[in-house]
């Protein structure tokens, strides 16, 4: 079963993938900001980040950042418009969920 750390502060979002990734079998934590995020990732066994490019605070080109330098083979997910300039799986909105399925499923595998 995957541990995976869902950033958003879009409740319909999270509501959303939560569900999917609950019945695809992972175990999902949320959290409203990237910051939040980041501090998961340092202090807890996690095998990847889903994050909303759309989150206020830290940015989440920022966080992608910080999580790559904390922990640098993770891999991370960002819905909406993926980070320029560090290398993450993005899923565009409106989230097509049958290519967010496929998108997990190519990691966790």
């Amino acid at each position: 079963m995957k541990n995976i750390i869902l950033c958003s502060s879009n409740p319909i979002l999270i509501k959303s993938l939560y569900a999917i990734l609950r019945d695809e079998g992972c175990n999902v934590d949320t959290v409203d900001h990237p910051a939040l995020a980041v501090q998961k990732v340092m202090f807890g066994l996690y095998d990847f980040v889903i994050v909303d490019s759309e989150p206020f605070g830290l940015s989440a080109e920022d966080a992608v950042r910080i999580i790559r330098t904390v922990a640098p083979g993770m891999p991370i997910v960002h819905v909406g418009a993926g980070s320029h300039e560090e290398p993450s799986m993005a899923v565009e909105t409106p989230i097509d969920l049958e290519e967010f399925k496929r998108t997990i499923h190519s990691i966790a595998v």
